[in-house]
């Protein structure tokens, strides 16, 4: 059995939340514990596991259930028992669940349908409410008055999943609970449980006391068709539920087109903001192809076929493999629905994989060391970030980023200027900062109607000027730190000329993997979400349009950063030292 460690080590940076099988070398998300060395099947891994309802739910669901196409026992995969264990797993001091929310993200034909199916039905009728405790056991029971909500982006794509659940009602249940099974809700009559699917409409599905809510595509589910105000609905219905019924949200989907906005894409964002916090509540289950795989190659192909549907035995791999080789079918297409992978959209600045590739936490820049910084400013609205570049070898660090916070903490929030003054500053403390770059925001300051970043840009022009070898705005009249990009600025024109050159280098170097960068998160998600933009010069980066809130800032600072080292390498007064080896700072 291959060295997991060792695997991950050689992927460059695995995603946070992510590990690799090492049978087969797909990428995992199900957070199954125990040491890595050990075989999956090692019965010390067993004693690390929370507990839970999950087994007592597995063994209800194979006996009463049936598979829908067959007629014959219901049987889940070791993958699917996994996650049942512990999307009901407790803590044993309270009896809360430890994940209050789930998906469940899958190539097509991995199964999605009859385990949704099968987790709705035992919402309804199945042993899912905590009666009590047998020791270190936790026991269940059925709850009374169940309501399990199924939603998708239409009625239509929910009814499936309904569908699918009455076909698993095997007759002896059936009988047993007289269930009256119907196109639209399946009641049990004696204590008014039941399964319905829940309307498109935001206004009616607001207040319905859901015990369990379960969304069906939820990477169809976007603000264009409504389906991100159902989502919405629906965490809001059980989040207001009674303590002792703890009612979740479920959701079950295939990989997401990146910046879409959909509510799988959202979800998945959320969820790497979990792990980087260290603070996970939503179980993330998804098996996805090696990114590093080239799928122009039929040898890579096959071999990710096999790794997305590594617990799907019965998928036709030979006919999803023809499929994925038709001309017709899309290399995105391909990497979406056959390798459950998040394919770049056709309009991406870069690869959102091939950046995560690139990234390298563990490289350390030493003290004194000599960088190019750029800072991009705002006021309140966007972010304010600034990133470093390494001349020595055009590493990236971020060393800063500033955004409104969510909700009501945002209302009156604005870019506090002090903070990113003390981390500037304590960067020309710690490294030899030989090109700093500043591009002001127009906005201006409430009080007194100058320009908000105005007096501090100046302030450290008169304490850096002399410092800095290299001016960004060089010449008569010239600034040390203001790199103005609006194009009503006079030097605009070559401003932009330059950053436009340095974001399409910057592409090419991330499509060949030739550069690297500290794997941020922030950095991570503003890349991912920034968009191609041609121009006059070629084409540089910018958000998906205006009004979006998928910010970029940090994409930004970012290419602006080396854009400084390359104007600051092509001046004479600027030799690179040599790396000393190294050490990453936290500067805030």
């Amino acid at each position: 059995m291959a060295d997991t460690a060792l695997l991950e080590r050689e992927t460059g940076l695995l995603l946070p939340g992510y590990t690799i099988d090492p049978e087969t070398g797909a990428w995992e998300t199900l957070p199954w514990p125990g040491d890595p060395l050990l075989p999956k099947n090692d019965p010390s891994r067993l004693a690390l596991l929370p507990p839970s309802l999950g087994p007592q739910i597995i063994r209800w669901a194979e006996f009463w259930l049936v598979d829908h196409k067959t007629g014959e026992p219901f049987r889940m995969t070791l993958r699917q028992k996994r996650y049942f264990h512990l999307k009901y797993a407790l803590y044993r001091e309270t009896g809360r669940w430890r994940f209050t929310s789930s998906v469940v993200r899958g190539a097509k034909g991995t199964g999605k349908d009859p385990q949704g199916a099968a987790e709705a039905l035992a919402e309804m009728c199945g042993p899912v409410k905590l009666l009590g405790w047998d020791g270190a056991q936790p026991i269940g029971g059925p709850r009374r008055f169940a309501k399990v909500g199924l939603a998708a982006n239409s009625l239509e794509q929910a009814g499936e999943m309904l569908e699918g659940a009455n076909g698993m009602i095997s007759a002896r249940l059936k009988a047993k609970l007289n269930i009256d099974a119907g196109m639209t809700r399946t009641l049990i009559p004696s204590n008014g449980s039941k399964i319905e699917l829940l309307t498109s409409s935001e206004k009616t599905g607001e207040g319905k006391p859901n015990t369990a809510v379960i969304l069906n595509e939820t990477h169809h589910m976007t603000d264009a068709s409504g389906g991100n105000k159902v989502a919405e609905v629906a965490y809001r219905n059980v989040a207001k539920s009674p303590k002792d019924v703890q009612a979740r949200v479920a959701e079950y989907t295939n990989a997401h087109r990146q910046g879409m906005d959909s509510w799988a894409e959202r979800s998945y964002v959320e969820w790497q903001e979990q792990v980087a916090r260290g603070r996970v509540t939503m179980l993330y289950d998804s098996v996805e192809y090696d990114p590093r795989l080239n799928i122009a190659y039929e040898d890579d192909l096959r071999r990710g076929i096999d790794q997305a549907y590594k617990d799907a035995p019965w998928a036709d791999k030979e006919s999803i493999f023809e499929s994925a080789l038709d001309s017709r079918t899309s290399p995105a297409e391909t990497i979406r629905f056959y390798l459950n992978g998040l394919a770049a959209a056709e309009e991406a600045w870069v690869d959102p994989g091939k950046f995560d590739a690139c990234a390298n936490p563990d490289i350390l820049v030493e003290e004194g060391e000599k960088i190019a910084m750029f800072l991009d400013c705002s006021k309140s609205t966007d972010a304010t970030t600034l990133s470093a570049c390494r001349l020595s070898d055009g590493h990236i660090l971020s060393l800063g980023g500033w955004r409104r916070p969510k909700g009501a903490r945002g209302d009156d929030w604005l870019v506090p200027r002090e903070v990113v003054d003390a981390v500037v500053r304590e960067a020309f403390d710690f490294y030899d900062v030989v090109w700093f770059g500043v591009d002001p925001s127009p906005a201006t300051d409430d009080s007194t109607e100058a320009l908000y970043w105005g007096p501090l840009i100046d302030e450290w022009h008169r304490d850096f000027a002399k410092k800095l070898k290299v001016w960004a705005t060089p010449g008569a009249g010239g600034h040390s730190v203001k790199f103005d990009m609006r194009m009503s600025q006079p030097g605009s024109v070559r401003r932009n000329r330059e950053f436009t050159e340095c974001a399409m280098q910057t592409a090419a170097d991330v499509e060949e993997g030739t550069f690297t960068h500290d794997g941020d998160p922030m950095l991570r998600a503003h890349v991912h979400n920034a968009r191609r933009r041609p121009n006059q010069w070629g084409v540089s980066l910018g958000k998906i349009n205006r009004s979006s809130n998928k910010l970029v800032d940090y994409a930004v600072t970012m290419v602006g950063a080396r854009m400084g080292r390359r104007l600051a390498l092509l001046n004479p007064k600027i030799k690179t030292s040599r790396t000393r080896g190294a050490r990453r700072i936290r500067l805030q």
